[in-house]
């Protein structure tokens, strides 16, 4: 019988790959990392500047000025002889009526070279041009019309000039008869006419500032008018005012005023004017500037859109998100006091230990000042509601209660959070502009952290 064999298998050792501990090491690393990141706050700071703003006020104002209305004496078609603008002299003619509207067809016939346009004229044109499309706004759009009005008007008398010289002959070779309509005065026309022209400064109402009920209605050359329709307005004196509504808190910010800087988005017109405040019959209460020259580059506008230009308010400029309002102990400043080196700002409290009372002296922080109270942080451990204060050199006390809210940021110049408060001079809706010379406040190059809605005071950032 032959002897039966029995076979062990043998188990191999498994070697360790080094190069799969690294990897799973390294692995792990990154994971880990990556986590840490994701869940890391992130800081991001500031560094402070200085800087200034202008808080200009922007309004639209309706201009009054010493103008007559002229009506058409007969019916007909129109021709005008002067642009708007234009000075008007007593007897002067500015527009003829032409009963048959035969004259735009002789005039037309009579037309020759020399009647083309000079460069100087063109010239105009485009400076025109030039201005309505660098003043150009969406939120105006009745600018485009009061523009195309000009340029028809410019450009129709601009060709005509020499048609006008000869009018006289043309008419009276073709039996026309027109009726000529002169200056009853002197002064600058305008044939942009709408229901305010003759209105008085006392008899203005809300109403009045609503340009949409109030439209302006353009007479054009070879329209046909009717008799009595009002075709054109003399203005009589380069003088003119216009009249603003109040923002809430605007009349009292001038009330010091003599006069104010205004800047017409129109045009870009800068000018100074008298400034003094109105009272209408029915109790409206207007801003009233006026202005002594420059009437004739708004002669055909009854209203304009204008800033109000403020004087520029500097100081530190900081971010507006960078902003935080947090809770303060408010303590009269009669309660500081200094430690036993002289320098440490703080304040001497009341302490009972084991049924026996004692001072001592305790440091605080103080973020703010005034003439009345200090500031210490809310959040404290070492002063806290309820204790009592020990005035200096006095029995007085004063128990820890009052709370007010202050605004600030968080300077982070040691690598931790420490609130500063502001004192805001100025805003728009980025940036704020504050005192510089705040006592416990920033300074010029400060680190202050631009999202303190993820951190608290003391906060180390870095760790």
């Amino acid at each position: 019988m032959a002897e039966s064999k029995k076979i062990i298998p043998y188990k191999k050792r498994r070697d360790l790959n080094v190069g799969i501990i690294i990897f799973l090491v390294i692995s792990l690393y990154i994971f880990v990392n990556v986590v840490r990141g994701y869940t890391k706050r992130q800081v991001r700071y500031y560094e402070i500047v200085e800087g200034s703003m202008s808080e200009d006020k922007t309004h639209t104002g309706l201009i009054l000025r010493d103008e007559s209305v002229q009506a058409a004496p007969s019916t007909g078609y129109i021709n005008t002889y002067m642009r708007d603008g234009k000075r008007a002299y007593v007897g002067g003619r500015v527009y003829s009526l032409d009963a048959t509207g035969d004259l735009k067809k002789l005039i037309e016939a009579s037309a020759g070279k020399d009647d083309s346009i000079s460069d100087a004229n063109v010239g105009e044109i485009k400076k025109k041009l030039s201005n309505f499309t660098a003043n150009y706004s969406d939120s105006n759009f009745e600018y485009v019309y009061s523009t195309k009005y000009l340029l028809d008007n410019a450009a129709g008398e601009y060709s005509n000039i020499v048609n006008i010289e000869n009018i006289d002959a043309i008419s009276n070779e073709n039996g026309l008869n027109l009726d000529i309509v002169t200056s009853p005065g002197s002064g600058e026309i305008s044939y942009a006419i709408d229901d305010i022209a003759e209105k008085k400064e006392e008899d203005l109402t809300k109403a009045d500032f609503d340009s949409t009920k109030h439209p302006v209605n353009y007479i054009k050359n070879e329209q046909l008018v009717e008799t009595d329709t009002k075709v054109y307005r003399i203005v009589n004196s380069e003088a003119w005012s216009i009249y603003f509504e109040f923002d809430k808190g605007e009349e009292e910010l001038y009330a010091e005023k003599k006069a104010l800087t205004v800047k017409f988005k129109s045009n870009g017109l800068e000018l100074t004017g008298d400034y003094s405040v109105i009272d209408t019959k029915d109790g409206y209460r207007l801003g009233k500037l006026t202005f002594d020259k420059y009437m004739v580059q708004f002669i055909a506008n009854r209203y304009a859109d204008f800033d109000i230009e403020s004087s520029s308010v500097s100081g530190l400029k900081i971010p507006v998100k960078s902003v935080i309002e947090k809770d303060f102990f408010t303590i009269p400043i009669e309660f500081i006091s200094k430690g036993g080196d002289g320098v440490s700002d703080g304040f001497y409290k009341s302490v009972d230990k084991d049924g026996v009372s004692s001072t001592v002296f305790v440091p605080a922080d103080i973020v703010k000042i005034t003439d009345t109270n200090c500031y210490i942080s809310a959040e404290g451990k070492d002063i806290v509601s309820g204790d009592k204060l020990i005035k200096p050199d006095s029995n007085e006390t004063y128990e820890i209660s009052n709370k007010e809210k202050l605004l600030g940021v968080y300077n982070i110049n040691k690598g931790y959070t420490v609130f500063k408060t502001i004192d805001i001079l100025s805003s728009n809706k980025e940036f704020y502009i504050i005192d510089k010379g705040t006592k416990y406040g920033l300074k010029v190059y400060d680190h202050i952290l631009l999202n303190p809605e993820s951190f608290k005071e003391g906060d180390f950032i870095y760790q």
